[in-house]
C-alpha cells in the first residue's frame, strides 16, 4: 500500500514557491529555493481584522526576531510563541511563503503557509 501511495504524491519539481523581501516578489522552482532565507523576508499576504468575526488575530512580539509575528488565531499564537522559545529557531515569519502547484489536470492551486 505505500507504494500506492507513494505514487499518488506529487514530486517537489511540481511545485513553485513564492516569497516577498525588501526588493520585491519573487518565485522559482522549489528545489531550487533550498538556501533562501524565508525568515528573512515579508509575510507575503495579510489577514483581514474585523469586528464580530470569529477568530482573534493579532500581533505577538517575538524576542527570537526583535519584532513582531502577526497571528490569525490564538492557536497560531501559541504556535509563535512555543516556536519563540525553542532555542534551535534562528527565525520566524508569519505568512512566509506562498507554495504553488499544478494538479495532473491542469488545475492551479495555490497555499500561503502560516509559519
Amino acid at each position: 500500500m505505500a507504494g500506492t501511495i507513494q505514487q499518488a504524491l506529487p514530486t517537489v519539481d511540481r511545485f513553485e514557491v513564492g516569497w516577498r523581501d525588501d526588493e520585491g516578489e519573487h518565485r522559482l522552482p522549489l528545489a531550487d529555493a533550498v538556501s533562501v532565507p524565508f525568515e528573512a523576508g515579508r509575510p507575503v499576504r495579510g489577514f483581514p481584522s474585523y469586528r464580530g468575526q470569529r477568530h482573534f488575530p493579532g500581533l505577538y512580539w517575538s524576542s527570537t526576531t526583535g519584532g513582531h509575528v502577526g497571528f490569525e488565531s490564538w492557536l497560531e499564537r501559541d504556535h509563535a510563541m512555543l516556536l519563540d522559545f525553542t532555542p534551535q529557531v534562528m527565525g520566524l515569519l508569519s505568512q512566509p511563503l506562498w507554495l504553488f502547484l499544478e494538479d495532473e489536470r491542469g488545475k492551479r492551486i495555490s497555499h500561503a503557509l502560516d509559519y
